[in-house]
């Protein structure tokens, strides 16, 4: 069977916070481009109240900005391996987490099918190494995927690994064989690969069988944004402070504190028992202005907008060595400096996880053992000291980098190259 280009097939990576589409070429369209990132469509989802539209990306969070007072979905991917998740009411209408991903998959497939000037029908998808270290939940979240992106207008959907995807997009440009650890950072997860990279590795159309090993970790860019509130900006929502429960004085409780180090979570708490506590705390509270901020970032909806100045300082803290985290919003009030070395010793025990994952994959593989470069991608990869901890493991000289946020998907387009020509020849 033949097949005539350009080919109907495309690669998706549909991530936490962004997500990219690529084509067999390796070429990354320019999903939005009228933003600052045009390649990238931030992976949102916003329905506005009073109103039948549904907004997604750049829009969706122009329009939040604007007026919060309708739904904000961020984070979707996360939710694909919880059971406990299976639908939700917006507008009168139940969705299920396959529909409402499959809105967002959908406006991503028409303006890539824009982009390209092709009508997309055939995708590869990525997926983390581990939805769940369960297999039952494992593959419970891929078929859930699988679900959506059908949903969405594909035809035909198969998945590779976002690891293996980003090395794809690395081995483009190798002249020669390599044995390289790929490392991909993700908002939520961080997945590590040792694979065979290399002209003569290409003729593989499945490349698992390139893979010597495989690992992953709980530690995403979302982890380093909440180890900045952790230790920075708690107090100016009432850390420390103490309210009257009748003639006692007790501290606020630490549910509530922790639902706070992500804005997705600090809707759980504004359930009827802890507007309540709230109330009472602002009567009762020895800072009455930190529980009125405490106030207002959770019932107004501010956490997001908060989180995204925290990100903006992380971001900045990449090539400074101080930052500030600016927020002003109703009764929110924040300018907090934050040095490079603060942040290094905030996020220790999660650099410390990760170097014991790498090494934990290592460890059993036969000796000596020989690592010839070391390709890092993902948000979080920019960091500095994730960059220092690589370096001095395995030296300065072996790390390779990408652009951050789309080797994933240029990976993805060069698989579903291979993708295409196995269902052609089919």
């Amino acid at each position: 069977m033949t097949y005539a280009w350009p080919m109907p097939a495309c690669g998706l990576d549909f991530g936490t916070s962004n997500s990219a589409v690529a084509l067999a070429s390796g070429e990354v369209l320019r999903l939005e481009p009228s933003t600052d990132s045009p390649r990238l469509s931030r992976s949102v989802l916003f329905f506005p109240e009073e109103t039948t539209e549904t907004l997604t990306g750049a829009e969706a969070i122009e329009r939040y900005l604007q007026d919060n007072s309708g739904r904000f979905i961020q984070s979707m991917k996360t939710w694909l391996p919880a059971t406990s998740f299976a639908r939700t009411q917006i507008r009168n209408r139940t969705l299920a987490l396959e529909e409402l991903i499959a809105i967002f998959l959908r406006r991503l497939r028409q303006q890539a099918s824009a982009a390209s000037g092709t009508e997309l029908d055939e995708v590869v998808m990525g997926r983390p190494a581990r939805f769940s270290t369960d297999l039952e939940i494992d593959r419970f979240a891929e078929q859930r995927l699988r679900k959506a992106a059908e949903l969405s207008g594909f035809k035909k959907v198969s998945f590779v690994i976002e690891p293996i995807a980003a090395a794809l997009a690395y081995e483009s440009t190798l002249t020669r064989d390599e044995q390289v650890l790929v490392i991909d950072f993700g908002a939520g997860t961080t997945d590590l690969t040792l694979m065979r990279l290399g002209p003569s590795h290409r003729v593989h159309p499945d490349r698992r069988v390139d893979v010597v090993a495989s690992s992953g970790l709980y530690v995403g860019g979302d982890r380093f944004d909440a180890a900045i509130m952790k230790h920075k900006l708690l107090k100016y929502f009432g850390q420390g402070t103490t309210y009257a429960v009748g003639f006692k004085r007790m501290p606020i409780p630490t549910y509530v504190m922790s639902r706070l180090l992500s804005w997705h979570e600090m809707s759980l708490i504004r359930e009827k028992s802890t507007r309540e506590l709230i109330e009472l705390m602002l009567k009762t509270s020895d800072d009455v202005p930190a529980i009125a901020a405490l106030h207002d970032l959770v019932m107004y909806n501010l956490g997001y907008r908060l989180f995204r100045a925290i990100e903006q300082a992380k971001i900045a803290l990449s090539s400074n060595p101080t930052a500030v985290v600016r927020f002003d919003d109703e009764r929110v009030h924040i300018e907090e400096k934050i040095t490079r070395a603060e942040l290094d010793s905030f996020c220790a025990p999660l650099l410390a996880q990760l170097e014991a994952c790498t090494d934990q994959l290592l460890a059993p593989l036969p000796k000596p053992l020989t690592i010839d470069s070391v390709f890092l991608t993902g948000g979080s990869s920019q960091i500095p000291a994730v960059q220092q901890l690589f370096s001095k493991k395995f030296g300065a000289e072996r790390i390779r980098t990408a652009d951050a946020f789309t080797s994933v998907a240029e990976g993805l387009g060069r698989a579903s190259d291979a993708a295409f020509k196995l269902s052609a020849e089919g």
